[in-house]
């Protein structure tokens, strides 16, 4: 066998990895995008120094984040709506890639302490979102 055509079997082999990995990206988006809102947002563990980029999605009762890239399609961290406390919105200390115009805000869960960097905009979905009524609850309240 040639030099060539090795190498010619190589580059398809690598550009139908490459394929699809991009097709698995695709499909998992869209799957984590079914049936409830996501948006991009960027994640700082307490005692961490730098945000993970990764994607907030809100169900009825829970906040879900998931990394941006990564095989799984189960997410990385949730919290319950009812034990999740914002705290007032802030500027970031430095840029955060991905998201030009961030808040950050400082969030408790139980005993842990986390912070989300999100636009604006998304901010505010998941403020009004974190302080209205979940489905089911208290529906007949007079």
């Amino acid at each position: 066998m040639s030099p060539v055509i090795s190498a010619e079997i190589v580059a398809g082999a690598l550009i139908l990895l490459a394929l699809f990995a991009l097709a698995y990206i695709f499909v998992r988006r869209r799957l984590l995008a079914s049936g409830a809102p996501l948006m991009l947002c960027a994640l700082k563990a307490h005692g961490r120094s730098q945000y993970r980029l990764g994607l907030l999605r809100f169900s009825g009762t829970t906040l879900e984040w998931f990394t941006l890239i990564g095989p799984s399609p189960r997410s990385a961290r949730t919290w319950d709506r009812t034990r999740l406390e914002l705290g007032p919105p802030g500027l970031p200390e430095a840029a955060i890639a991905g998201l030009p115009e961030a808040v950050t805000v400082d969030c408790h869960y139980g005993s842990d302490t986390f912070s989300l960097a999100l636009a604006p905009s998304a901010y505010t979905a998941m403020r009004s979102w974190l302080e209205s009524s979940p489905p089911g609850f208290n529906v007949n309240v007079a």
